[in-house]
């Protein structure tokens, strides 16, 4: 599904000029290979449209450009491996008569893995890279920092340079919810949802979670005068789109309301390009909507 589930959000030097020819040349560079007998991962540029698609790695929306990566990782069942290497130790003590060192045992373990690394199986994961040049962005739909440093690694490695930083704020973002929930500020389209976690800034334990709970209720302002600050909060933005916003400004779990995804259902099941670029474009201006505002509306706050 092209509709981001997660947005962990870099932004661009100001001085950096996004190149389309550049941006496509380099994905062309490094497109997905996959795993040699040896390798245990493997990670390249496939096409948005569908990965036999060879020629166009990047659609472009008006100035929203979308990537997709691939990735493929080898995977041997820890038993096996544990199998494997004991059937092999043994025999190699029963040959020599004695008990194998533990740097022997290192050794042997490195060849068990490339002995079982050409039948391991397979798992592949695309993600999802959307450059937004209207306001300097690239967000990345992955579950973690690490794996959208892993990503942006290969960008910046075949364009040159790449200066970016996480979307961060000057007050820890934890505060700033906390306030906004204590003293029940308003900020249409935004709304406070039902679901958060708080946690002790100083202490770091006794966190809280909470579903199908009013935040601003008497009830959560005991936790907020006992000290403890909103770690992750629901957010809802009326205009179509909520999601889980963490402390370090990354959003989780986005969902998209059916009044959005379904805008272009007029779009047949015969003309996929045509509705992946629909889609993409509908879904990048309200979630950019959504960043956009919702800074604003933390810097309110602050």
């Amino acid at each position: 599904m092209l509709w981001f589930k997660n947005a962990i959000i870099y932004q661009l030097n100001n001085d950096t000029l996004l190149n389309k020819d550049a941006i496509a040349k380099a994905l062309k560079s490094h497109p997905f290979i996959p795993c040699g007998n040896l390798d245990t991962t493997k990670m390249g540029w496939v096409s948005p449209y569908h990965d036999n698609n060879d020629d166009a790695f990047i659609i472009d929306m008006q100035g929203h450009l979308l990537l997709r990566i691939k990735k493929e990782t080898k995977i041997l069942p820890a038993p096996v491996i544990k199998q494997a290497l004991l059937d092999k130790i043994d025999k190699q003590e029963q040959a020599l008569s004695r008990k194998l060192t533990k740097n022997e045992k290192a050794a042997l373990k490195d060849e068990v893995m490339v002995d079982l690394m050409p039948r391991a199986f397979s798992k592949y994961n695309h993600y999802w890279l959307w450059i937004d040049t209207h306001n300097k962005r690239i967000i990345v739909d992955c579950s973690s920092f690490k794996q959208a440093e892993d990503i942006l690694a290969i960008l910046r490695k075949e364009l040159g340079s790449l200066a970016l930083t996480p979307l961060s704020i000057d007050k820890p973002l934890e505060q700033v919810m906390t306030t906004w929930a204590k003293e029940n500020l308003k900020f249409p389209p935004f709304l406070l949802g039902d679901q958060a976690e708080l946690k002790d800034p100083l202490e770091g334990n006794g966190i809280i979670s909470c579903k199908n709970q009013e935040i601003t209720c008497d009830e959560m302002r005991i936790h907020f005068d006992s000290g403890k600050w909103i770690s992750k909060i629901k957010i809802i933005d009326e205009r179509g789109i909520s999601f889980i916003v963490n402390n370090d400004l990354t959003f989780k779990r986005i969902k998209f309301d059916s009044i959005i995804l379904e805008e272009n259902e007029d779009i047949g099941s015969d003309e996929l390009d045509k509705r992946r670029e629909a889609d993409f474009f509908i879904m990048a201006n309200s979630l950019a909507n959504t960043i956009n505002d919702f800074c604003i509306t933390i810097y309110k706050i602050i």
